[in-house]
């Protein structure tokens, strides 16, 4: 819980700070009144909770609670007082309290928080990947980032992360215009990274899916980087690692050593459950080659981020039409993921070490699902406590929640499981909101 209310106290400290209210107005004078219905304060609390909520219900939910606490009159407030208030805040100020988490998370203080920091094997594993994000349709978000779909009039960015998969956390992320390649955006990722220190390069290896393997990538990794890579690669990338033979054994992996483009380099390849032959390429010339592919399967909990952070956070739900609006949500959604799945990390430790060593029938972890809806409903209330004793009872009520409303664990350990049924729809719809 400690380290829970130290990056809780970190953000209120970055948002609530009277110096930050000077570089988060967009408008010289706005909020130099802050007697009306939506100060600065009151915003930013709006902002942070009830995200997958629409504009109408989060006011009335607000003032509500505002009424109940206080016993004041009844106040209400329109959408459109509340879309100019959000005008006047600059996005960046919740990019800042990302970063400042983050300089925290990767610092020699938090160690002491950390029982794999250095990952696996030696190994420090950073997953790189991108998504494309809806945005609402309005002419002005079409020009700046790009559009697909039929007839090209479906605004849509690109946003990508770097995601250190073994310590739970997006360590760099960018939002930005479609027509940018997520190769690009991966070396902004890894430079970012090596600037501000975010890991030790020495031990990192960062996981890429297919695509991304580039000749060009894999010079700006060994020669400005100076980091290993594992690539998940397509078919016919290159003539010569197609023509090396697959394994004999299903459940074996062959290894190879070639030089091409006047670099060394190492594939292997192998059958996935399925069926389907993998072939990876990496640098790494020291790991056994029976763990590249649990090496490789590791940066799944990256596809799991964008979940929490589209589906269970809610970001595709765009509440503003603007541009500084859009980014506002964008890094709200980063910065509360990344709360939410320290929070986890934790209170999955206390499942463990309580429920899971009874010799139940089935395994449990948090519900990361009822996690985002209890903080979302406390963390106003944590930016308004006055006293340790206030802020310490709401962690301890956060994480109190999160231990009894645990969910049953039916990932178990295998690194894939072959669907033996055909799936009777693409998609299945059951995703409740709980905020």
């Amino acid at each position: 819980m400690k380290l829970t209310q130290i990056l809780a106290d970190i953000i209120c400290d970055t948002l609530l700070d009277p110096n930050a209210l000077d570089r988060a107005r967009r408008q010289k004078g706005a909020f130099t009144r802050n007697c009306r219905k939506l100060p600065y304060w009151t915003l930013v609390k709006l902002l942070l909770s009830n995200v997958k909520k629409t504009i109408s219900a989060s006011l009335d939910s607000f003032f509500h609670e505002l009424k109940l606490k206080s016993g004041a009159p009844s106040v209400s407030c329109s959408q459109q007082a509340f879309s100019k208030a959000r005008s006047k805040i600059n996005h960046s100020i919740f990019k800042e309290a990302f970063e400042r988490t983050l300089d925290f998370l990767c610092s020699q203080d938090s160690f002491a928080f950390h029982t794999r920091f250095l990952g696996v094997w030696g190994r420090q594993i950073i997953a790189i990947d991108g998504s494309k994000i809806p945005l609402p349709n309005r002419k002005a978000l079409l020009d700046k980032y790009g559009s697909i779909g039929r007839g090209a009039s479906s605004p849509t960015a690109i946003t990508s992360v770097a995601f250190d998969v073994l310590n739970d956390r997006v360590l760099d992320a960018q939002f930005e215009p479609i027509h940018l390649d997520e190769r690009t955006l991966a070396m902004r990722h890894m430079d970012n990274i090596k600037n501000k220190a975010r890991a030790s390069l020495l031990y990192t290896m960062f996981v890429f899916d297919r695509g991304y393997a580039s000749k060009e990538l894999i010079a700006y990794i060994e020669d400005t980087i100076h980091a290993g890579y594992l690539f998940r690669l397509r078919s016919k990338f290159n003539n010569t690692i197609d023509a090396i033979p697959a394994p004999t054994d299903q459940y074996g992996t062959t290894d190879h050593i070639l030089v091409l483009e006047d670099r060394k380099v190492r594939v292997l390849k192998f059958y996935l459950p399925s069926g389907t032959l993998e072939t990876l390429i990496t640098n790494d010339f020291g790991l056994v080659k029976d763990l590249f592919r649990q090496c490789y399967f590791l940066r799944w909990p990256v596809e799991e981020d964008y979940k929490l952070i589209k589906e269970k956070i809610g970001l595709t739900n765009f509440r503003g039409y603007s541009e500084n609006s859009v980014l506002q949500e964008f890094w709200i959604s980063i910065l509360l993921a990344n709360l939410t799945l320290a929070i986890k990390r934790e209170t999955d430790g206390i499942i463990d070490h309580t429920i899971n060593q009874k010799n139940n029938k089935h395994r449990y972890m948090t519900n990361i699902n009822e996690l985002v809806g209890c903080l979302s409903r406390r963390l106003p209330e944590y930016m308004d406590s006055e006293t340790p004793a206030e802020k310490f009872t709401i962690i301890r009520d956060i994480f109190c929640f999160a231990v009894s409303h645990r969910v049953r664990d039916k990932k178990g350990c295998g690194e894939s499981n072959p669907r033996d049924i055909p799936r009777k729809v693409k998609h299945h719809y059951n995703n409740k909101a709980t905020h």
